[in-house]
């Protein structure tokens, strides 16, 4: 299988070095870490030399990862799952402390490339190959963010020479004591304020400046900072396989604890797990769903009958058309429309593995008249957005996101929710929702297309959670993580009059 970033021979880099046979590889025929493990387990081998192996794992799917990223635009969880797969690295101890250490590390990036840029001067980050840049990020991360012990921040540059080859990282050995020895705080107290404010909170300048204009300062502030550890995860109980008592006993005796949502419907905050909740047998069941508090309020304000017809728009991978049949106890019609084959590939597994019946697939360009001549009761639009809400879940995204998107965003979204409202029947609702907290996605998207379609109203929301939204649409909610402690949301249901 090739691999594609920093084993590649353009990048000049060793292959990883199998310990046991010294020869190299350039990719594994089997985890070096699960053999240790199994070998450790039968008291072959010590503890220390164990996490050694494990360790060395981890920084080879984070470094190859974290470039499949910068090339290609993956995300976290895309580029991890890639990784694994060529390097055949599939324990789950060394996925675990991989994906922590991509996440944030990308999490703080520009601060992470700002310090490693003052270490390399007068050469920059950008002038070294994927496999050095990124190794640098990660070592940084783990000297300054991770709390490490002197001796635990050796261990780990001990292991990425061992990875990437001692010759490879021979030309920026000067870098490592320069950076252990680095005080970012101190290192960024010159910058001018916007600059600085930017690298205190690890977000994009633009951004910084935008949280300030759309909440002030203070609460701007609280935002930002809300990004650097992710939100809870919430499930939704799928009262469709089982009672939602009996599925939240059985979750509990996976070892799940759990506290209930009492605003929304079958929603539970997930308090801790034993161990990661897709690899449960009551997962595997269809037990329950991985779904936002965000998400789940714009299916409960869309508010389906038992009977309806409803298309859910922008649909992939499948979560609200999921809760929109639940609510309607598996009776009616969901007609889930999107463009985007693989994520609809993944659309078809959760609808089986959740016992849905009542949905249906189409893939088409929703950007386009779709391909359908009927009225629904309910019509749920969750457009393509710039998912400023998401940051605090997904860091990747905050760094792809440039101010001059937002106007192509807005347009794009404005031309979904005018085609969607055209099936949508007398006394019908049009539900729209999105993962963005910016105005032009939202307030504006709204008010443009209730300015355009007169016929259409702001339905008055029951909702108790959320904010109200800005320019006067009180009836519409806003979600935001440092005070919903959610993914940042924004949902607007309108009623077509008859």
């Amino acid at each position: 299988m090739k691999l594609a970033t920093f084993y590649r021979p353009i990048h000049g880099q060793q292959p990883y070095r199998n310990r046991e046979g010294g020869q190299k590889l350039a990719v594994r025929s089997r985890s070096l870490a699960y053999n240790i493990q199994k070998r450790y387990k039968q008291k072959l081998v010590s503890r220390e030399y164990s996490r050694t192996i494990l360790l060395q794992d981890s920084i080879a799917l984070a470094v190859e990862a974290l470039s499949w990223m910068e090339l290609e635009g993956l995300s976290e969880r895309q580029a991890l799952i890639l990784v694994s797969k060529q390097l055949q690295i599939h324990d789950g101890s060394s996925m675990r402390l991989a994906f922590r250490l991509m996440t944030e590390t990308t999490r703080r990036l520009n601060l992470v490339d700002y310090i490693a840029d003052w270490a390399l001067d007068p050469r920059k980050l950008g002038d070294w190959n994927l496999g050095v840049r990124n190794f640098l990020r990660l070592y940084i991360y783990w000297a300054h963010f991770r709390k490490r012990t002197f001796k635990g921040i050796l261990s780990f540059l001990e292991s990425g020479r061992r990875v990437l080859g001692r010759d490879e990282l021979l030309p920026v050995e000067s870098a490592f004591g320069m950076i252990l020895a680095a005080e970012p705080k101190k290192l960024i107290a010159n910058e001018r304020e916007l600059t600085r404010m930017s690298l205190e909170t690890c977000h994009t300048e633009w951004f910084v400046r935008y949280s300030f204009r759309l909440l002030g300062r203070d609460d701007g502030l609280r935002l930002l900072n809300e990004d650097y550890s992710p939100p809870p995860t919430y499930l939704r109980i799928n009262s469709l396989r089982q009672p939602w008592e009996t599925v939240i006993e059985e979750i509990k005796h996976e070892g799940v604890t759990l506290s209930r949502m009492i605003e929304l419907r079958d929603v539970w905050k997930v308090e801790r797990t034993e161990k990661p909740l897709i690899r449960l047998r009551s997962y595997e069941r269809g037990l329950f769903q991985i779904q936002d508090i965000s998400s789940q309020a714009a299916c409960q304000e869309a508010n389906p009958k038992p009977g309806d017809f409803v298309l859910d728009i922008c649909a992939a991978p499948g979560i609200k058309t999921c809760s929109l049949a639940q609510i309607m106890n598996n009776k009616g019609t969901v007609v889930s429309l999107d463009i985007a084959e693989a994520r609809m590939r993944i659309w078809k597994s959760e609808i089986k593995r959740m016992g849905v019946e009542i949905a249906q697939p189409i893939i088409c360009d929703v950007q386009r008249d779709l391909p359908l001549n009927v009225e629904a009761d309910v019509v749920l639009v969750d457009p393509p957005c710039s998912s400023t809400g998401l940051y605090a879940k997904s860091p990747s995204m905050k760094w792809r996101m440039k101010s001059g998107d937002v106007e192509k965003l807005s347009s794009l979204q404005l031309r979904i929710l005018d085609i969607s409202s055209q099936h949508v029947k007398k006394t019908g609702s049009l539900v729209y929702s999105t993962c963005s907290i910016l105005l032009e996605e939202n307030e504006l998207v709204i008010e443009q297309f209730l300015k355009a379609h007169p016929t259409f109203k702001i339905s008055p929301t029951s909702m108790t959670l959320g904010s109200e939204a800005f320019r006067g649409l009180n009836e519409a909610r806003r979600f935001y993580p440092h005070k919903d402690h959610c993914n940042g949301f924004f949902v607007a249901k309108m009623e077509r009059e008859n």
